[in-house]
């Protein structure tokens, strides 16, 4: 029988509550790896044994397209060739912790007699409870009935080929309160939500025809799409929340999609209306505006502005127009513009209310309005006393808010935020980047992949430099470009899929680390000159000794162009 469903939880709510830097992490997975190659693979180059030992040790989730666990670090990679790319390709090329358990620094020569007294002194002080790799190793072992937490250790010791002293230098005593078998097995349905793999969407914002000259006679192609990936639930929230309320708002830190995100919806609502609640042939064709610092009511709203003749006369602002016109209305980046000030008089409106917001004519003109129509299309209604610019049932106020962007924030008061149905859209999980990165981008090679990986790794670890995808996944367009031109090899295969096949030797790019610093900069040194130096310094430990994504001398280039952008 397999081991019960209250020790699987209980073992990944443990490995959960670790979250060790990535070297770290790295070191672990590359210890238990080899000590599985060294009891299994039969005297087999460890080249052909790695991928499977990391499917049996860390595949907990055969099925699910993020089913490999990173323990130590509770991180969710892509399953399909993990143990080449995650454990190989690292372990064969620079030195690093990892290496260091390795004879020669290399995974080709397999691991050090001491390598257990080398990994020990490494970890935190907070470490896995044996019995929970217990639990990850032995997942699918065939327990007899009466086995116990002593049977299991004994069966851990025998197939990692690890000693109890081994055992003791890398995890802790401490249970975990729980029977090793019950009344319920553990599957992959007995895993509650919070500790399986994230769920994401893939979601791509239809592609931008371009305008031809005028007089062309060939149209353009359309501009190439642009892939995001978001967790399941925010896409499934944005879905419902199109179907429910008039005002939306998506929240997150700058390049998380949030605007493809938008893009995405709005041509998935046009193509199939129906499933959003709207009628047949319904299009939003919306009106898309980017408030800014200049903005006020006005821009927004309408006011008083002088005609051709040089009279005061009312001038609608985008929201009335979008009304008019029966379109919906995005405002991008609303955190550029003082929204509190912006659309104050439209209180009482976002409240389900109708508004006056001005008249006509500067002496006792007619009364402009904005309020709720029963109809399902906006319209404009006017009659002798008051001009009613009415918001149907299928229209929709739509935008994104960026509360990070260090340049220019203005924040959303309480009372505003109220009238909004908010939306969070967080940056993914780093085996989700690595995932869309590689998914995105696949002539990057391993090392590339690596180290932009290691940079979005870094940046999460902190909300205040957390940043989405989008800023990330630009530097691999710089890196090809640079590396196809400099050094071919560096985007060539990982290595051969063909268990067959002889490793790969390890390759250098001394240019990859230059050229990523180059990339960093230009994607993301707006952010770097707007954290402060405590930030800017904390920043700068993860990536270069957590993550290692940059060596220390480009990130003190790095330093040296953020004070030119300072």
């Amino acid at each position: 029988m397999r081991l019960s469903a209250e020790a699987m939880n209980a073992a990944l709510a443990d490995f959960q509550g670790l979250n060790y830097q990535t070297k770290v992490a790295s070191a672990y997975d590359v210890f238990l790896t080899m000590k599985w190659v060294g009891a299994n693979g039969d005297g087999q180059d460890p080249w052909h044994v790695v991928p499977r030992a990391v499917d049996e040790l860390f595949g907990v989730f055969p099925n699910h397209k993020l089913g490999r666990l990173r323990p130590c670090r509770y991180d969710w990679l892509k399953l399909e060739d993990s143990g080449r790319k995650t454990v190989w390709n690292n372990n064969t090329r620079a030195v690093k912790l990892s290496t260091s358990l390795l004879v020669n620094n290399d995974i080709r020569n397999g691991l050090l007699p001491n390598a257990s007294t080398i990994l020990g002194p490494a970890l935190p002080p907070q470490r896995p409870s044996w019995q929970s790799l217990a639990v990850l190793v032995l997942r699918n072992n065939d327990f007899a009935p009466g086995d116990d937490w002593a049977t299991a250790q004994m069966e851990l010791l025998n197939r990692l080929g690890m000693t109890q002293a081994e055992l003791s230098h890398i995890t802790s005593p401490q249970s975990l309160g729980v029977p090793l078998l019950g009344a319920i097995e553990w599957d992959e349905t007995t895993i509650p939500e919070a500790l399986q793999p994230p769920e994401a969407v893939v979601v791509q914002a239809p592609a931008a025809q371009q305008t031809p000259t005028p007089g062309a006679q060939v149209a353009l192609p359309a501009a190439a799409a642009v892939s995001i990936s978001v967790d399941a639930r925010v896409e499934r929230m944005l879905r419902l929340a199109l179907k429910t309320t008039s005002s939306i708002l998506l929240v997150g830190p700058p390049g998380t999609g949030k605007g493809t995100l938008l893009k995405w919806v709005l041509g998935e609502v046009a193509a199939t209306p129906e499933r959003y609640g709207f009628e047949a042939g319904f299009d939003p064709n919306p009106l898309w505006r980017t408030p800014d610092e200049s903005w006020t009511a006005f821009d927004l709203i309408g006011g008083m502005a002088p005609n051709p003749d040089g009279v005061l006369t009312w001038s609608s602002g985008a929201l009335l127009n979008a009304i008019e016109d029966n379109r919906w209305l995005i405002l991008d980046e609303t955190n550029r513009g003082d929204m509190d000030k912006i659309m104050g008089p439209l209180m009482t409106w976002l409240s389900d209310q109708e508004v006056e917001v001005g008249r006509s004519a500067a002496h006792e003109g007619q009364p402009q309005h904005v309020g709720w129509g029963v109809g399902r299309q906006s319209t404009v209604d006017e009659n002798a006393d008051v001009r009613r610019y009415l918001a149907g049932t299928e229209f929709r106020l739509l935008g994104t808010y960026n509360p990070q962007d260090a340049q220019r924030v203005f924040r959303f008061g309480q009372a505003l935020s109220r009238r909004f149905v908010v939306i969070p859209v967080p940056a993914i999980r780093p085996g989700q980047f690595t995932q869309l990165l590689e998914e995105s981008f696949p002539d990057l090679g391993a090392d590339a992949v690596a180290a932009i990986s290691g940079l979005y790794s870094a940046h999460l670890a902190d909300d205040s430099t957390a940043l989405g995808p989008a800023v990330f996944l630009r530097m691999a367009k710089y890196l090809l470009a640079g590396l196809s031109t400099i050094a071919p090899h560096a985007t060539a295969p990982t290595g051969p899929a063909d268990p067959e096949e002889e490793a790969p030797e390890a390759e250098e790019t001394p240019l990859l680390a230059e050229l990523l610093a180059e990339a960093y900069v230009m994607g993301i040194g707006r952010y770097l000159a707007g954290f402060d130096d405590r930030t800017f310094d904390a920043l700068g430990e993860r990536i270069v000794n957590d993550e290692a994504a940059l060596p220390q001398g480009q990130w003190t280039w790095v330093s040296s162009q953020r004070n030119v952008l300072s």
